[in-house]
């Protein structure tokens, strides 16, 4: 009850701070990119390399808890640990009014909620399945270092002009957090487990979202399962349900790039 009120009073009278305010003495914002459960991001001018730069600050309700200031201290970490040129990189910290924040690259993109929805764009089965094969190279490598990103969402997958980016490690956890019994949460979000199978289950959503915007809705049509909307072929449908641990669940990425690779056979 307590995190709740705490989190409805932030929500209420937290504010972004103020274009071309400048954080620092070094960064100048540009614009408030937008506000997740851990920070605010924006895009800023670092004044020394007039680059641009992506400021993420921890928002109230997590600066004042403990779990919280550990949470972005891990995202910090996590990021530093990646170099792979399908994920921003890390460049540094620091503290402006008490508030902790980092800066890493700024990818110049569009996520796939701004393709679908404001866009319009259209992507057919094969389309999609392409798109999460090189999704699915950026989580192989976080699951090669014991990483699990818990957030493979639209929001979170960028399109820069040639090829797939992911972002927003904020959930980010390592694989050994599970093992050493951190999270034993009753009812938890299949996406938010500490285990290989939470991404392949976000990444089961990321695919119908894709699938979707090739789909036309009816008014007044009874709503339907995703297997009976959806015009794609049976194996697509395995994969997903896989995904989705409707049916049995992959173990890992080689075996869920395999039966991505059957599809274009």
């Amino acid at each position: 009850m307590i995190k709740r009120t705490v989190l409805f009073y932030s929500n209420l009278f937290e504010r972004p701070l103020s274009s071309d305010e400048t954080i620092a003495g070094k960064f100048r914002i540009i614009k408030h990119l937008g506000m997740g459960s851990y920070g605010h991001s924006y895009l800023v001018m670092d004044l020394l390399t007039q680059q641009n730069k992506v400021l993420k600050a921890l928002r109230i309700h997590k600066r004042i808890t403990k779990s919280g200031r550990k949470g972005f201290e891990l995202e910090k970490e996590l990021l530093k640990s990646i170099h792979h040129p399908g994920f921003p990189r890390y460049f540094e910290e620091g503290t402006y009014n008490k508030i902790p924040f980092y800066t890493m690259e700024y990818i110049d993109g569009k996520n796939f909620e701004q393709l679908i929805f404001s866009e319009g764009l259209t992507i057919s089965e094969q389309g999609a399945f392409k798109i999460s094969d090189e999704l699915l190279t950026l989580i192989e490598y976080l699951h090669g270092r014991d990483i699990i990103h818990r957030d493979i969402r639209i929001p979170n997958v960028i399109f820069d002009g040639s090829k797939v980016r992911l972002i927003d490690l904020g959930l980010g956890r390592y694989l050994r957090q599970e093992k050493e019994g951190i999270t034993r949460t009753k009812g938890l979000d299949l996406r938010k487990g500490i285990n290989f199978q939470a991404d392949f289950y976000g990444l089961g959503h990321f695919l119908l979202f894709l699938l979707y915007s090739n789909f036309s809705f009816e008014r007044h049509e009874k709503e339907k399962s995703w297997e009976e909307e959806l015009e794609i072929s049976s194996w697509a449908k395995h994969i997903i349900r896989r995904l989705l641990q409707i049916e049995p669940a992959y173990d890992d990425c080689s075996q869920l790039r395999v039966d991505i690779e059957k599809l274009s056979t």
